[in-house]
């Protein structure tokens, strides 16, 4: 009986010694993964090809999810050059393109004008005034953006936002229909297309002054 009483007690501590282990083992990988998390988070740096070298410099200068986010918006601007878009025409950073609006980065159109318009808006002041929003705030500078469009941001305020958005995209419209136009080579239809937008667009104009 006695002898009985030990084997069952070495075997309990036997198992549980394995379960100790084994515990002990998941919370190292843990460790392990969340160092390396961190160190990517960090430290690691993406790359791209056909970026500016002095672009490329200052989003290494993010954390890892934001160069994510601003390689895909500097990338973006060669598909625009490939459907004959042209720079936008920013003369600051005040775009009310959704992704500006949302990460509080620049979006394809800053970078669109700072790489091929006539306005650099991306100074090292510039890229510094971002960089030190997420060095101060991280991630919580998106909750409390969240909580400002959900709590304080009025009726009013939306449907200005979203005027100031179609009138955007309407400029856009009408600035790729341009591009295609004058792509065809045809002279008398560009001149065309644009005396019908001044023909258009006057009569707003002056009842609008």
């Amino acid at each position: 009986m006695l002898e009985s009483i030990k084997f069952a007690i070495f075997f309990l501590l036997f198992h549980t010694k394995g379960a100790v282990h084994n515990i002990v083992a998941i919370d190292c990988k843990k460790q392990s993964d969340s160092k390396s998390a961190a160190f990517d988070f960090r430290v690691k740096k993406v790359s791209a090809y056909g970026v500016e070298k002095d672009i490329i410099e200052e989003i290494h200068k993010f954390p890892l999810p934001f160069q994510h986010l601003l390689i895909k918006e500097a990338c973006a601007v060669m598909d625009r050059l490939e459907k004959g878009k042209g720079a936008p025409g920013l003369t600051s950073l005040d775009c009310h393109y959704l992704f500006r609006n949302r990460y509080l980065l620049p979006c394809k159109h800053i970078f669109h004008e700072h790489m091929y318009g006539d306005v650099k808006l991306l100074t090292t002041d510039v890229w510094r005034m971002f960089q030190k929003i997420f060095e101060e705030s991280g991630f919580e500078v998106y909750e409390h953006r969240e909580l400002v469009i959900e709590f304080v941001q009025t009726e009013q305020q939306k449907k200005a936002k979203s005027q100031k958005l179609t009138v955007f995209e309407l400029t856009e419209r009408v600035r790729d229909r341009y591009w295609s136009v004058e792509e065809g080579g045809n002279a008398e239809r560009t001149e065309a297309f644009i005396s019908t937008l001044e023909a258009s667009l006057n009569p707003i104009i002056i009842q609008f002054k």
